[in-house]
């Protein structure tokens, strides 16, 4: 028997050394594929490294460590065994074969399909089921970034793999492990999609934008379907049929209460310290409550700089500064400041816009040099001494940041935040001084800190403070004496904090549970042409205290499906009632290709903007926050999404149908000034469907985003049967391309979108007679937008780069109605009343230009 097993044996020995190969002038490639069968092996190398290698080389029964050394001498490459069965093949020099094994820290499983990429050059590749990468023959100095979900990304230099051949690398679990991009480039560079549904917008990678010299987060999210901004403002968002202010917008954790400049024009938002901005069109995280629509989460940068750097830049309408600051080893600072010059200097940008902001105000409609109407101090006299007006606008922002890196696990996050917007207007006919004073502002501060105990546990502790102040003043003075004063003012202030723990039972399950609290305060006052000695109408400052639990356990499977189920259960003081939100957020794929989605929500609002109209004087920023009471309710919302979402070879498809309820509007509200003054309760009904198609072709991008709305409004106090709501645009089409040619960018966007409905009226007995609520459409609104930018460098060894941008938009200056109001006035010559319709007309050609410098 042991004779029959030596032979056997020997036999086998015999049969594998018999190896016979001759190569004249063949391909390297080739002969490593041969090798790799004649000696059962696995050689791993780049196309890059063995790419136009040619050999002669001759084989007869030679060992494989002699093959390897004749193969390194005709080449001149390096061939190493780090295994029986494995040779890696790799280039001298100054570059380095980058391989190597990835595992979990604690449980020390392989780490199958991690994502391994050069920073420089954004290449990459994918582990393989045992945990092994290979990237090939790179710099040494190249940095590699490796990221899994679930884990902390890990960041190496190329020359750390020098000292060991494809090393074991432990990755470490982190608490965002489930906020995996499902699809990197959505619709271009910087905005990605998130497997939980939501969207990332990363203001470093975004590239260019139909109409945009340079980025704007609140204008960028409206490229994506179901988000829409019927006014044309950045701030106007209106997402799946809701509101503005229906949307809960957080800057570093601190809620805002304004979120823009110009009068909406632009966000209150410095987007050159905008790290990321996290967007929620449905399903929700139950961390994020009191409002009924979407999400806005707004951070800038969370690392410390690793080197002085900032940026300036000038654009037609204001000029700003950052700067980003590494103090000491564990701690760093980013400041920034913008300011606009628009009160000393005017550019076609600036007088597009006004044109549009300012329309139908006095600031309009007495331009300087033009005659105040009024009563004739002399029936004989003929000429009336000219007014003089006067519009003094600007607007500025200021955010501060520190960072600190407590401990490997633990970071200290302290911002600050202030915005202001200042408008004095003036008329002076040198008899009277009419003047109009609105300042708005909005400041806040947060604290937080966040951390990881004993690997599987995180911790965040979060606390802010944000005061909203709108305070408006008209006076008129006759020879210095006051005769006439209107103030409406609006103030809310709301402290607040969120503490919350997450457990991560293992790499696809975890499990969160929080408590928030907040205080907020609104008081608001006004009075309508009222005599200087008549009291200020002023409300009391009426308080809530809001506390809420919640909690949510979130799994992923290998097969990358998601799971999100979580609840919040909220009390608040001002009704004394409990809410309960149940959530549920769920994405499976089908197949490799597509994946089906669906969410559910319920949620409530206890605070909300009122439209205050009547009053007489400036019309703008007529909104007012107000807590619930007994007349205006908690917003109720229930909503549902499905869709189905398709990607292959740069094809992205994908089709969400929707479902919102939104109970307890009041008809204030929601602008039904040409209905009625009194109060009324009702309910919208929404439908939607939102549509995106998009390619990729290697520097060119094309997208088109449709969206389909049917809002339905129901106010029985306004009229019996359900009527059209005010922002109910039946079809938004959208098709945007981008391309990329050396350091240019070029842009181009066609927006198309229905007419807005509007309620017709006429005057009948001197009063305002309104047909049926929102019976008749505006005209349909399209535009054509254009942009482009050109990136330098002032010298290859310096790091100071800038860029250039141009934008228009409304290319063919094409301006139609977006909305209708009315009013009664007197007329100035013949003293009969008349019914003033009010067009607000949209935004003509708007061009832009930007110079940006960074260093």
């Amino acid at each position: 028997m042991k004779k029959t097993l030596l032979l056997l044996l020997l036999c086998t020995c015999s049969l594998q050394a018999q190896i016979t190969k001759n190569y004249n002038e063949a391909p390297l490639q080739q002969v490593l594929n041969e090798l790799s069968e004649s000696y059962d092996l696995i050689f791993s190398f780049s196309n890059e490294t063995v790419k136009n290698k040619i050999i002669t080389l001759a084989i007869n029964n030679t060992p494989l460590d002699e093959v390897l050394t004749t193969l390194k001498t005709l080449t001149h490459l390096n061939f190493k065994k780090i295994s029986d069965r494995q040779v890696v093949v790799s280039s001298p020099g100054n570059k380095v074969e980058v391989c190597g094994y990835l595992f979990d820290e604690t449980t020390n499983e392989p780490l199958s399909y991690a994502s391994i990429s050069i920073e420089s050059t954004k290449t990459g590749t994918i582990a393989n089921d045992d945990g092994f990468f290979q990237l090939g023959t790179i710099d040494q100095n190249a940095s590699i970034t490796i990221q899994y979900v679930g884990y902390k990304d890990k960041v190496m230099k190329a020359s750390s793999f020098k000292a060991s051949s494809c090393p074991r690398i432990p990755l470490f679990i982190q608490s965002t492990s489930l906020a995996e991009v499902l699809i990197v480039e959505y619709i271009t560079t910087g905005i990605d999609k998130n497997i939980d549904g939501s969207f990332r917008i990363s203001n470093e990678e975004i590239g260019i934008l139909p109409g945009q010299s340079e980025p704007d987060i609140f204008q960028s999210i409206q490229l994506i379907p179901g988000i829409n901004s019927p006014d044309e403002t950045a701030t106007g968002i209106q997402i799946r049929g809701g509101s503005p202010d229906q949307n809960l917008v957080l800057w570093d954790d601190i809620k805002m209460y304004n979120t823009g400049h110009f009068f909406g024009m632009f966000s209150a938002f410095n987007p050159n310290v905008v790290k990321s901005a996290k967007i929620f069109k449905g399903g929700a995280d139950p961390k994020y409550g009191d409002r009924v629509s979407g999400v806005i989460d707004i951070s800038s940068d969370k690392k410390i700089p690793k080197k002085f750097s900032g940026g300036a830049g000038v654009n037609g309408t204001h000029a700003d500064i950052f700067m980003k600051v590494p103090v000491a080893k564990p701690v760093g600072l980013v400041l920034s400041a913008r300011r606009s010059y628009t009160d000393i200097f005017e550019t076609p940008t600036y007088n597009a816009l006004s044109e549009k902001v300012f329309q139908n105000t006095k600031i309009v409609e007495n331009p300087n040099q033009t005659p105040v109407t009024g009563e004739e101090e002399d029936d004989d006299e003929e000429e009336r001494e000219e007014a003089i007006a006067e519009n003094n606008f600007f607007f500025y922002d200021a955010s501060a940041k520190l960072i600190i890196d407590a401990s490997e696990n633990d970071k200290i996050l302290a911002s600050t935040i202030y915005t202001n917007n200042d408008l004095a207007f003036e008329i002076n006919d040198e008899e009277d001084l009419i003047t109009d004073d609105l300042e708005i502002q909005n400041k806040g501060a947060s604290l937080s800190w966040e951390g990881t105990k004993l690997v599987h546990f995180h911790h965040s502790l979060k606390a802010y403070y944000s005061k909203y102040d709108s305070d408006y003043l008209f006076t008129e003075r006759q020879e210095l004496q006051i005769e006439r004063q209107s103030v409406r003012k609006n103030t809310v202030e709301d402290v607040g904090l969120d503490f919350n723990i997450t457990y991560d039972l293992n790499t696809k399950n975890s499990l969160m549970l929080g408590y928030q609290f907040s205080n907020s305060e609104v008081s608001y006052a006004i009075t309508r042409e009222a005599e200087f000695e008549t009291p200020i109408n002023e409300s009391d400052r009426v308080k809530n205290n809001a506390n809420t639990i919640y909690a949510s356990y979130k799994f992923l499977p290998k097969n990358k499906s998601f799971i999100n189920l979580g609840i919040r259960t909220s009390h608040y003081s001002i009704i004394d009632q409990f809410y309960i939100e149940p959530r549920v957020n769920i994405e499976y794929p089908i197949t490799n290709l597509l994946r089906i989605k669906a969410t559910g929500e319920l949620r409530y609002q206890p605070i909300s903007q009122l439209i205050e109209f009547e009053d007489t004087q400036l019309r703008l920023e007529n909104n007012l926050w107000i807590h619930a009471n007994q007349e205006v309710p908690v917003l109720k919302s229930t909503q549902f999404s499905t869709g189905l979402l398709f990607s292959k070879k740069g094809w992205n498809f994908e089709v969400d149908g929707y479902y919102k309820n939104i109970d307890g509007l009041t008809s204030v509200t929601n602008g039904f000034n040409t209905i009625n003054s009194d109060l009324s309760t009702g309910e919208s009904i929404i439908y939607g469907i939102d549509v995106l198609l998009k390619k990729k072709f290697e520097n060119f991008r094309t997208w088109i985003g449709y969206t389909f709305n049917d809002i339905k409004y129901t106010f029985p106090e306004i009229q019996e049967i359900s009527f059209s709501g005010n922002n109910d645009i039946t079809h938004n089409f959208r098709i945007s391309n981008t391309y990329e040619i050396n350091d240019w960018e070029f842009s181009l966007g066609w927006l198309w979108r229905s007419g807005t409905p509007f309620t017709n009226a006429d005057l009948v007995n001197d009063e305002i007679e309104y047909g049926a609520a929102n019976a008749k459409r505006l005209p349909e609104y399209h535009r054509l937008d254009i942009s482009a930018i050109y990136r330098f460098d002032f010298n290859k060894t310096s790091n100071w780069r800038g860029q250039i941008g141009v934008s228009t938009q409304n290319v063919y200056n094409r301006q139609v109605p977006i909305s209708i109001s009315y009013r009664v006035d007197d007329n100035a010559t013949t003293g009969e009343i008349e019914l003033d319709r009010l067009q607000q007309e949209s935004l003509g050609i708007t061009p832009n230009v930007v110079l940006r410098i960074y260093f």
